[in-house]
């Protein structure tokens, strides 16, 4: 009589040595887990600590002296803003900030506006009989203390508010308001403002971030002594950093600085831009279409000085007497970073001025942009949004730009010049096709006031069509014209002036030299 065998099969010891792995991977799962959070309790313990001892060094302090260094308060002795503690081999990050609060028991301060107020000054509304407004809305500060880790983790965070002993005194200081908006109109949050006055003495430079509603408020400012004197610098990262400047003679700032009156307070917005760092490639070329080598290109735009519309200063501007401009390579292509979005103009306001190879000056006939939908100057820099990325860049040197732009340029100084056409599209459903009327504005561009008799002749193409213009104008610098579209299809109708011997002949697409044609 045959004993059955008895053992495991292979498949069996397969089995159970796969269930044994899956019960010790969690096994190990739930080990390094609990290890993890003891470690994070740790920290935190830690944290909590550094945290409470340094809001207790604070609270021990005089209360002028409750002010971090490069904080949003004015005083001779500050303490760091930042510290760095090293406990049981971790490094921690122990970080203060305090500011002035505003508090409606005793009144509100001279606020900018009732919106302000009503959101800016702690429980509002103030009671009957309280002053109005308060002399010295800087109630009492707020302090707050937050500890970081070196991976940046939140880990402890202690709030507390400080009173003076004698707090409502009359102050001889005055109050600034900041908003920092984005080329929409919506606030910024989370942007460095930086208040600086050198006329003061201690002198001034404070600095605090944005809150949700893209507000900072600095209080107890020493008034400025003459004019203003306040200068105000708003930046983020990714974000371009604009800052304000003072008055010149009539003209005034588009950001002006600020000048700030005891018991009052001063409201400025500003305005930045999400920007990317790879911002425009130039392309220079002369009348014929081939690169120019060597030139030196005068270029300014972005944020403009001043409001007078006759002012052409621009924040941007690279024509200066110790000329480090980067010239142009052997293919006419040099490239520009961090421009603040907006427009940008080439060889001066009448295309003579800056543009240079050598001694050899050239003028601009044209600028005429890749990307876009304007045919000529401005040439738009666009906004960069990371979250939602251009769909057409253009490549340099391995890089991607956000806009590309082409200079037609000429050593000769009576060569016609197109600076802009208005408008510069048309709708085959507007019916004004057969009598489109525009405007074209530039330098030598001789007319008068017969069609007959104009000396510039301006023409468009558009599938092997021409559609030649009638124009008149006595000025030089600009004529309106009348052309019929009859039957055009849509797209770019590529654009030509003529004026005697000489032709500028704008590049069609992909570039944005013409009329656009829309259904």
């Amino acid at each position: 009589m045959k004993h059955k065998e008895a053992g495991y099969t292979l498949v069996e010891l397969l089995v159970s040595i796969v269930v044994l792995s899956i019960i010790s991977l969690g096994i190990f799962n739930l080990f390094v887990s609990l290890l993890h959070s003891a470690i994070v309790s740790t920290r935190q313990a830690v944290a909590l600590t550094l945290a409470t001892n340094q809001m207790e060094y604070v609270k021990a302090l005089p209360y002028d002296n409750l002010a971090v260094a490069g904080g949003a308060i004015v005083a001779t002795q500050t303490i760091p803003a930042t510290l760095t503690k090293s406990v049981n081999g971790d490094t921690y990050t122990v970080t203060t900030s305090i500011v002035y609060a505003d508090d409606a028991y005793d009144g509100c301060g001279s606020y900018p506006n009732a919106t302000l107020k009503q959101k800016y000054c702690r429980n509002y509304p103030a009671p009957t009989g309280a002053p109005n407004p308060d002399t010295n809305p800087g109630d009492y500060k707020d302090v707050n203390v937050s500890v970081t880790d070196k991976f940046g983790s939140h880990l402890a965070e202690l709030d507390t508010h400080v009173a003076a002993l004698v707090a409502e005194t009359s102050s001889n200081t005055g109050a600034l308001f900041v908003s920092v908006i984005d080329d929409s109109g919506n606030p910024v949050s989370g942007a460095t403002v930086n208040a600086i006055n050198t006329s003061t003495a201690p002198a001034v430079n404070v600095s605090d971030t944005t809150d949700t509603n893209g507000i900072v408020i600095f209080y107890d400012l020493p008034p400025s002594t003459t004019g203003n004197k306040y200068v105000i610098t708003a930046s983020k990262s990714g974000s371009s950093t604009l800052t304000t400047i003072a008055p010149s003679g009539v003209l005034t700032p588009t950001y002006a600085s600020q000048n700030l009156i005891a018991q009052n307070s001063a409201y400025v917005t500003l305005t930045i831009k999400q920007q990317g760092a790879n911002s425009l490639i130039v392309e220079a070329v002369d009348t014929g279409g081939s690169p120019i080598n060597n030139a030196k290109i005068y270029v300014k735009g972005g944020y403009k000085k001043y409001t007078a519309s006759t002012n052409t200063e621009y924040y941007y501007d690279n024509f200066s007497a110790s000329d480090t401009r980067t010239a142009t390579d052997s293919s006419g292509l040099f490239a520009l970073a961090n421009l603040v979005p907006g427009g940008y103009y080439f060889c001066g306001d009448t295309g003579s001025t800056g543009c240079t190879v050598g001694a050899t000056t050239y003028y601009l006939a044209a600028a005429v942009p890749y990307g876009g939908t304007d045919p000529f100057e401005p040439v738009n820099v666009p906004i960069y949004d990371p979250s939602n990325p251009p769909a057409t860049t253009f490549s340099y040197n391995s890089g991607s730009y956000l806009q590309k732009v082409r200079l037609i340029l000429t050593t000769s100084s009576a060569f016609p010049r197109v600076f802009a056409m208005t408008p510069n599209d048309v709708s085959k459903s507007s019916g004004t096709l057969s009598s489109f009327m525009f405007t074209l504005t530039g330098q030598n561009l001789p007319c008068s006031s017969t069609p007959a008799s104009c000396g510039t002749t301006v023409s468009f193409s558009k599938d092997g069509n021409t559609y030649t213009a009638s124009c008149t104008g006595t000025s030089g610098t600009s004529i309106n014209c009348t052309v019929n579209f009859s039957g055009i299809d849509t797209g770019i109708a590529q654009m030509t002036v003529k004026v005697g011997s000489n032709t500028l002949t704008l590049p069609g697409a992909p570039l944005q030299g013409g009329l656009v044609v829309t259904p």
